[in-house]
């Protein structure tokens, strides 16, 4: 079962407020982020995010991360990662690491951002225990990739990874 976030905005019209539902679920807001961003350089745009730079005037933290995650994705993807992982450790600092052609850190996103990553993540995959992983099959356009959520608690910090299929 995929958890619905149901969300209302107000909209002016011409017999006064109406209320406009969204019921689009985090997987599938996820998806449209990586479509959307398809056309860019990942690698910009992640290092503008990772600045906090999120294109919604609202500042909402949801889409940010949603924006960190689509991107991150996309970018493992497009340099056929084996894996990227958001590391926040105990002393609260982000470590944001791609393990491609080597492995190599790009510049992560801030603590609130990083736990709003992983807790999206795990409402994604419904894993609430400290370790877990779970396969997230992921449309994009007409195309699909397999990909594993990954979630471990370790040393009081916590570790979010996302495996690649071999391409």
């Amino acid at each position: 079962m995929t958890p619905w976030i149901i969300t209302f905005s107000l909209k002016e019209g011409k017999g006064g407020k109406m209320a406009i539902k969204n019921d689009r679920n985090f997987h599938q807001r996820l998806q449209e982020f990586c479509d959307c961003y398809l056309e860019t350089d990942p690698k910009k745009e992640l290092e503008k995010a990772a600045k906090g730079i999120s294109g919604d005037p609202s500042g909402d933290l949801d889409e940010l991360a949603l924006k960190f995650l689509g991107l991150g994705i996309f970018y493992g993807a497009s340099e056929k990662a084996k894996r990227i992982s958001i590391e926040r450790l105990k002393e609260g600092r982000v470590l944001f690491i791609v393990e491609a052609r080597g492995q190599y850190q790009l510049p992560p996103p801030s603590t609130k951002v990083a736990d709003r990553i992983i807790s999206i993540a795990r409402s994604i995959t419904h894993i609430d225990k400290a370790k877990g992983k779970e396969p997230v099959s992921f449309g994009i356009r007409n195309d699909r990739i397999e990909l594993t959520f990954q979630f471990d608690h370790k040393g009081g910090g916590e570790s979010f990874s996302i495996l690649f299929p071999e391409l």
